[in-house]
């Protein structure tokens, strides 16, 4: 039987519920998908919220959230806030939903 340590299941599932509430967002969704297929590297408010069709205070809570959850870097630049992919945040969400799902698809196949 596949066992994790309580400590770290527990630190784990924190992490991973704040991800899932931020994903959990049709917007921040696109949003990540926008920047993602963008032909520029980072983003300010300003130009997320004419991409997405949403007005400043929307883009800027959105952007918010996913800084929060570390998908996302802000760096200051003059005037403007611009927004980046955190990479290393996301490898360590990645091999954390990784993880969980590989716990999951570990019980199934027990069920066979």
């Amino acid at each position: 039987m596949l066992r994790i340590n309580s400590a770290y299941d527990s630190e784990l599932s924190e992490e991973l519920e704040e991800v899932f509430k931020a994903l959990a967002n049709v917007n921040r969704l696109l949003l990540i998908y926008s920047l993602a297929s963008g032909e520029v590297e980072k983003v300010s408010v300003t130009e997320m919220a004419k991409i997405m069709g949403l007005t400043q205070p929307a883009a800027s809570q959105h952007l918010k959230v996913l800084k929060t959850v570390k998908i996302l870097n802000a760096e200051k630049e003059g005037n403007y806030i611009y927004y980046t992919f955190n990479k290393s945040a996301l490898l360590k969400h990645k091999k954390n939903i990784d993880f969980l799902f590989s716990c999951v698809l570990a019980k199934c196949d027990q069920k066979k």
